[in-house]
């Protein structure tokens, strides 16, 4: 699959022991993924309403996340080594997602499984949209 270019946010989903769970920025979400053919990318997404939020009120990663990177792909998996983020511990660390194509114009985006101190597997989902 070709991800150059750039996607709009379509839905983003949380798992929890595999059942969706929810939605970490709410169901009207927002945001864009620019893929270069150099190799470079950026994503931001943010939650509904954001625009609207209290001057001199600092964002959390409730409402914002962004970060760049360099990509490559490895079989199913495209591969962000994190340059710059709003989430520290993310910078000069790989964030793996696993590609499943939907159609011609729609990824989906799957972060690895992670399992918490209670046992619980989380996990999730991000639909993306081709633009242009």
């Amino acid at each position: 699959m070709n991800v150059v270019g750039t996607w709009a946010l379509v839905r983003w989903t949380s798992l929890k022991d595999g059942v969706e769970n929810g939605f970490p920025m709410g169901e009207e979400a927002t945001g864009r993924i620019i893929y270069t053919e150099a190799g470079q990318m950026s994503a931001f997404m943010m939650r509904a309403g954001f625009d609207n939020q209290k001057p001199g009120t600092l964002p959390t990663p409730d409402d914002l996340i962004a970060y760049t990177a360099d990509w490559r792909i490895d079989g199913e998996q495209v591969i962000h080594d994190v340059k710059f983020a709003t989430i520290p511990h993310w910078i000069g660390h790989p964030l793996v997602r696993t590609m499943e194509p939907i159609s011609d114009h729609q990824l989906l985006l799957k972060t690895a499984p992670e399992t918490s101190k209670s046992g619980k597997v989380y996990e999730h989902h991000l639909l993306w949209r081709k633009v242009g």
